[in-house]
This record gives C-alpha cells, sequence and structure tokens, in this order.
C-alpha cells in the first residue's frame, strides 16, 4: 500500500503545500515563511546532513507523495535517533499509513542502522498524536518541560527491545 523513497528536491512543492497549511502543521514549531531560495538551501543542507534520513511515504497505487517519516540525531555511538512524522494529505489521516510508514522506517533504524532506541517531542496538547505514539510502543520519558516558546513538550522513546516484541506495525 505504500512505499518509503529518499527525501529530493522533486517533493519540495508538496513538502512546502504541508509545510503551510495549519491542519497538517499544527503541532510543528512554528517558522516564518521561507522564499523559494531559502526552501531550496534548507533541502540541500538535509539533504547533506547525514545525522538525518528523510523519506516521502509514497501510495503505491496512485504513485502520490502523501507524507515523510524522519529519524534526526542519528547517532551511532550511543545509538539513539529522533523520529518524526508528517501525513499531509488529509484524505490520508486515519487510515494506517502512518502505522505502516513508522514500521519500516523503525525496521530500519533498528534492523540496518543497528540503533538501540528512537525518541520523540510531542506536544502535551496533541492527545491524538500521543494515543498513536503509544499505540506504536513509545513510553513516556521522564517529565514534560517548556521548550523556548511557551510549549509544554512530552519526551517518549521506543527501545529496539519493545519494538521486536510487537506484531509487526507493517
Amino acid at each position: 500500500m505504500i512505499e518509503l523513497v529518499p527525501l529530493s528536491k522533486q517533493y519540495l512543492e508538496v513538502l512546502t503545500q504541508w509545510n503551510y497549511d495549519k491542519e497538517v502543521n499544527k503541532y510543528f514549531t512554528q517558522r516564518p515563511p521561507l522564499s523559494i531560495e531559502q526552501q531550496n538551501q534548507w533541502l540541500d543542507r538535509i539533504l547533506c546532513d547525514v545525522s538525518k534520513r528523510k523519506y516521502i511515504i509514497i501510495h503505491q497505487l496512485s504513485k502520490t507523495p502523501i507524507g515523510m517519516v524522519s529519524l534526526m540525531q542519528i547517532n551511532k555511538e550511543p545509538g539513539k535517533a529522533e523520529f518524526g512524522i508528517t501525513i499531509g494529505e488529509k484524505s490520508f489521516w486515519g487510515t494506517g499509513v502512518a502505522r505502516m510508514a513508522s514500521g519500516l522506517l523503525f525496521h530500519y533504524a533498528f534492523q540496518v542502522l543497528k540503533l538501540n532506541e528512537i525518541f520523540l517531542q510531542v506536544f502535551e496538547t496533541n492527545e491524538r498524536g500521543i494515543r498513536f505514539f503509544k499505540k506504536l510502543g513509545f513510553v513516556i520519558d521522564g517529565e514534560s518541560y517548556t521548550d523556548s516558546e511557551n510549549n509544554r513538550l512530552l519526551k517518549m522513546k521506543l527501545t529496539k527491545k519493545i519494538f521486536l516484541k510487537q506484531p509487526s506495525l507493517v
């Protein structure tokens, strides 16, 4: 039903649409609008950054990009990375594609990259996101905290051990 393809410049336009859609980015840290040149520079930096792996979620039947999953701050020495996911095409919300894409990325992270833990940060008010992450096996990791913009966030983590004990997410 879905496949993950590495992020490339061909997806910049759709990423820009998702980034500036208020429903899609409701729980993003807000950033000022970027010019086309600034967006291209941002993407160039991302594509060259070895501590990040970003993949576009493609709906296989229509070959349509519907979202993105990411591993960031990849640090193989302690075996950790930060997780991020966006389903930009709202018609795919609640269809299970986020779970499938997450499962594919976690398999890659734990089996190929040999990581031991994936962590994330989520707004405390994002109840739907927190429920979703718990279904994936994430647990709250410590106390909530306030970021520089006075948003309350939770840290959550998923260990390789917990991931491997679960039924397949794919």
